[in-house]
This record gives structure tokens, C-alpha cells and sequence, in this order.
């Protein structure tokens, strides 16, 4: 932050390679990218153990990522993830959808679809990544979607709580009364947040030519110049 700072008070601006040096700086001296893995190998000094947990960490942080993305949900920071170190399992504390405070819609607007830094990498392994990682992603997606009325229609009667809660928030914060949302309105904007969702879920259960949009996804949430542009206090690098 005080770079960041110093560089914005000579006016100059933030370049690509700038926020690089300084993710790779946090690296070097700080916090490099086997601190994670390093607390597995000591916790489960046993290879059988060891094997069991990281499978289950696999499992568990890509279901995560296929809800943060999929879903529109906020963004997964560090002190919302509790391990269980008896089995792996994994709880997400604090996820909300993201709402955008001015308009109310799902903001999709994020450096990376989902949370995959190095550390998280480098305790999963490239062919972690690439195999279970991404398969466990598609077959939640193709789960969620097939048959895809039954998530839609839940998805209406959450998301229609979440914009009539961001209207009162509205209200409150410009101690204005606006007035109840129009059933037009409120109708017109679960549509559309919903339809955002199945969009994106959709997205990831669907093969292209044998690809699929998952690889894709995972490629640039691990990537250091996604990474790099995201918020410090995110610890993109943890």
C-alpha cells in the first residue's frame, strides 16, 4: 500500500509491471509460495495422511471456486477459509452475493474468476490443478444445471431477498425513502440476476469442441499478472 501510495502522490501511475515486481517482492521476502504446503507436510507426516488431506483440500477449495464464480459471490480472502485438519473439509465463512452498491446488479466486474494463488497451487500441484481440480468444477456445474429449473427457481427466491435487502440498504445510507421496489422492477432484475447465474453455470458444464471454459478460468486466476491487480489486503499471494 505505501508503494502504491508513494507512486500515486508523485502522480504517476501504476503500471502492469510495476504491481508485478512488488507481488514478486511479497514472494521473495515474505510470504513464498510453499508456506502452505509446508504446514500440510508437517501436520501429516505420514504419506497415506498427507495424500488423503490434499485430496479432500482439492475437492473442497473447487467447490469453492465453483461457487464464488458461478454464483457471483463475493471474493474469497484468506481468514474466510477454516480447515478442518482431521478430515480436510473445508468451511466458507461469509459469502454473500456481490452486489453492486449502485445499480444492484451481480458485479462481474474481478482480476480472477476465483481464488487459486500460489501457495494454493503449489500444495495441490500443477496436476492437481489441471486433473481433479478443474473435473471436480465441471461436474458441479453439470449437476447444478441438469435438470436446470429446479436451481433457477431457488435462485429467484434468494436473490429476490438479496435486491430487496440492497434497496433498504439504499435507503438507509442516503437517509432517503424511496419508496417499496415495483413488482416490475424487482421481477425484471431477479430475471436478470439469475439468468447471470445460469449463464455462467451453463458456461462451465458445457464442452466446446472438448475444452471446456473451466481451463480457461483456471489458467487466469493462477496467473501472476491476474494476481498481481488484485487487492493486497485480498493476499493474492497466500
Amino acid at each position: 500500500y505505501e508503494r502504491l501510495a508513494a507512486s500515486q502522490a508523485r502522480g504517476g501511475q501504476v503500471s502492469q509491471a510495476m504491481l508485478r515486481d512488488m507481488f514478486k517482492e511479497v514472494q521473495s521476502n515474505t510470504i513464498p509460495s510453499t508456506v502452505l504446503k509446508n504446514w500440510a507436510v508437517r501436520t501429516y507426516q505420514d504419506a497415506t495422511y498427507y495424500w488423503a488431506f490434499r485430496k479432500q483440500f482439492t475437492l473442497q477449495i473447487a467447490l469453492g471456486a465453483f461457487l464464488e464464480y458461478g454464483m457471483h459471490l463475493t471474493r474469497l480472502g484468506p481468514e474466510m477459509l477454516y480447515v478442518a485438519r482431521d478430515t480436510g473439509q473445508i468451511a466458507f465463512n461469509y459469502y454473500r452475493f456481490d452486489v453492486n452498491d449502485t445499480t444492484g446488479d451481480l458485479d462481474a466486474n474481478r482480476a480472477v474468476s476465483f481464488r487459486l494463488t500460489p501457495n494454493m497451487v503449489e500444495l495441490v500441484s500443477r496436476i492437481g490443478v489441471v486433473g481433479p481440480f478443474t473435473s471436480a468444477i465441471i461436474a458441479a456445474s453439470r449437476c447444478a444445471v441438469q435438470p436446470q429449473f429446479c436451481l433457477n427457481g431457488v435462485l429467484k427466491t434468494i436473490l429476490c431477498d438479496e435486491i430487496i435487502a440492497w434497496h433498504k440498504r439504499q435507503n438507509e445510507e442516503s437517509g432517503q425513502t424511496r419508496g417499496e421496489l415495483d413488482n416490475d422492477t424487482l421481477i425484471k432484475m431477479v430475471n436478470q440476476a439469475a439468468a447471470a447465474v445460469m449463464g455462467r453455470l451453463q458456461g462451465f458444464a458445457q464442452l466446446e469442441g472438448g475444452e471446456s471454459k473451466v481451463n480457461r478460468h483456471v489458467a487466469a486466476a493462477s496467473h501472476v499478472d491476474n494476481l498481481c491487480r488484485m487487492d493486497p489486503a485480498w493476499h493474492p499471494w497466500l
